[in-house]
């Protein structure tokens, strides 16, 4: 069934190349608004995933720091007398 598959989507590749042209507003002229607009939009995703990446690693970070700042520390008494 795989082979299957990999032979109609070569066939589609090969039979009809134009599928995996780039559409108008992507390969159009750097000049466009629609692909400066788009440049934009791509800058913008990338700007906030960057930041909500960068976030997450900070704080994790800051919570391996105070971890390591201020170890657990239980005794064999502390478990005893919980019970």
């Amino acid at each position: 069934m795989i082979k299957l598959i990999r032979l109609v989507f070569l066939i589609l590749i090969i039979g009809f190349p134009k599928l995996l042209m780039a559409c108008a507003t992507c390969y159009g002229a750097p000049d466009t608004p629609a692909t400066q607009g788009l440049n934009m939009a791509i800058l913008v995703l990338l700007a906030f995933t960057g930041s909500i990446l960068s976030f997450i690693i900070i704080a994790t970070v800051s919570l391996y720091k105070r971890s390591k700042s201020n170890p657990l520390q239980l005794s064999n008494t502390d478990i005893m007398d919980n019970r």
